[in-house]
């Protein structure tokens, strides 16, 4: 019995799937059956999106995902909980939570989406020995960055060596 290897995804992605990130989620038919203060919500809201249009991702990392230097995140202990194409659920992981390697050691992570976000790991969080989250097996949930906006400064910090 094969069982399938379930996809990982990275924060790459092509230029095609950040202009849909931009597209907007209701019709125009859709938009008129609004009222009033709800489509002046919808039309200031797209307003921002076409003046700030996707620039790039940044997935949650969950259990299971990987490291640059093959470790895998054991144990997730975010609160956000995904279901996977096979049916599994994996849970977030978050800055404090850690990796383990095949040689049985360990390293924390300890970047993050910073704490207006719950400090959740991201593909690009960084670990306590240099180590970096590639990969998540989630494909569901992801911070956008938008052309013009700054992010928060505990947001993927840079680490001095």
């Amino acid at each position: 019995m094969n069982a399938r290897l379930q996809p990982s995804y990275t924060n790459d992605v092509s230029p095609e799937y950040l202009r849909s990130l931009d597209q907007p989620h209701f019709s125009e038919q859709r938009i008129a059956q609004f009222s009033e203060r709800a489509r002046a919500v919808v039309c200031e809201q797209q307003a921002y999106i076409d003046s700030h249009p996707a620039i790039g991702i940044f997935r949650c990392a969950t259990e299971g995902g990987h490291t640059r230097n093959g470790g895998v995140i054991q144990q997730g202990t975010g609160l956000l909980e995904f279901k996977l194409e096979d049916g599994r659920s994996v849970r977030v992981a978050r800055k404090g939570d850690y990796v383990l390697y095949a040689d049985g050691t360990t390293a924390q992570i300890i970047t993050g989406a910073g704490q207006s976000n719950s400090d959740i790991a991201l593909v690009g969080s960084v670990l306590s020995n240099g180590d970096e989250i590639i990969n998540t097996l989630q494909d569901g949930f992801s911070f956008i960055a938008r052309e013009g906006v700054s992010i928060a400064e505990d947001f993927l910090p840079s680490i001095a060596d």
